[in-house]
């Protein structure tokens, strides 16, 4: 959180204790994983709407997104498209680093999705 300050992200705090903040007019989200301190997941939310006339080719195409690139995740939960950047960090993690390699990875794998649905 203070991270995000000192960087003029102007985060928020919602009821789940999840973090969201605005970076190049799209919304992420740093999950809280209070269970589990170690596990840094970072969400970017809503990146495509589902139908169920694009369903199956979303789901073939997060899958292909899924199996070329590393530490992204696209999930479908619903009627909407995610991508999430996850990973373990150990005792002394610099969180600069990793908030911003976090960011271009998931900018990253919005852009490879949206090519791949071409």
């Amino acid at each position: 959180m203070n991270f995000l300050k000192e960087q003029g992200f102007c985060p928020q705090v919602d009821e789940k204790g999840s973090i969201i903040f605005k970076y190049q007019m799209s919304t992420f989200i740093f999950m809280n994983n209070d269970e589990d301190e170690e596990f840094f997941q970072l969400a970017f939310p809503s990146i495509f709407d589902v139908t169920e006339e694009n369903r199956e080719l979303v789901l073939e195409t997060a899958n292909k997104i899924n199996c070329r690139l590393k530490v992204a995740k696209v999930i479908v939960p619903g009627d909407n498209v995610w991508v999430l950047f996850e990973v373990i960090l150990d005792q002394s993690p610099e969180v600069g680093s990793i908030i911003e390699r976090g960011l271009n990875i998931l900018m990253h794998t919005r852009q490879a999705f949206y090519e791949a649905l071409q």
